[in-house]
């Protein structure tokens, strides 16, 4: 089979695929509509999701961004049902790398490893706490400082998410 025919494509899974073909895989720009409502739209390698795309799921969750062999990688942003956010790097479908994550109130800006805060980063509380310093495994490790709602200042280590 040759390059770009249009026609329907079933995956394993039920999804129904509309777009461009090559050697009987989806290839090119081409949207995958399953039953339940989820679909995706964007471009496709070989069969898989590739390149830019948005995935938009039932519950009105969507991850708007690249995708490399059917993962998020690359920047991207996921909006979560009920209001969560990032907005940043993605490596093999995990938040890895520099981004923003905002939910309950919250917002972190920084470094992220494997889906955790990882590295340096500032975390803003919705009463206007700050801390800005290092993170560890989702929680404030290593050196770092907590500025409260007055503006005061408390400098040291962390370990563990706990002021030493």
């Amino acid at each position: 089979m040759g390059c770009c025919i249009n026609t329907p494509y079933i995956y394993p899974d039920g999804g129904v695929y509309e777009g461009e073909l090559q050697n009987g895989l989806p290839h090119g720009k081409g949207k995958i509509q399953w039953k339940n409502g989820d679909y995706f739209e964007g471009n496709f390698e070989a069969g898989k999701k590739t390149g830019r795309g948005i995935f938009k799921w039932n519950d009105s969750s969507y991850y708007d961004g690249e995708f490399q062999n059917e993962n998020f990688h690359g920047y991207g942003e996921y909006q979560w049902y009920g209001g969560k956010q990032y907005k940043g790097q993605w490596v093999e479908g995990k938040i890895d790398g520099q981004g923003i994550l905002i939910e309950d109130g919250k917002q972190y800006q920084g470094q992220f490893k494997n889906d955790k805060k990882e590295g340096q980063g500032e975390m803003t509380w919705s009463n206007g706490q700050k801390y800005i310093g290092e993170w560890k495994n989702g929680k404030q490790h290593g050196k770092g400082k907590l500025i409260n709602t007055n503006g005061h200042v408390t400098e040291g280590q962390w370990i563990k998410g706990k002021k030493q």
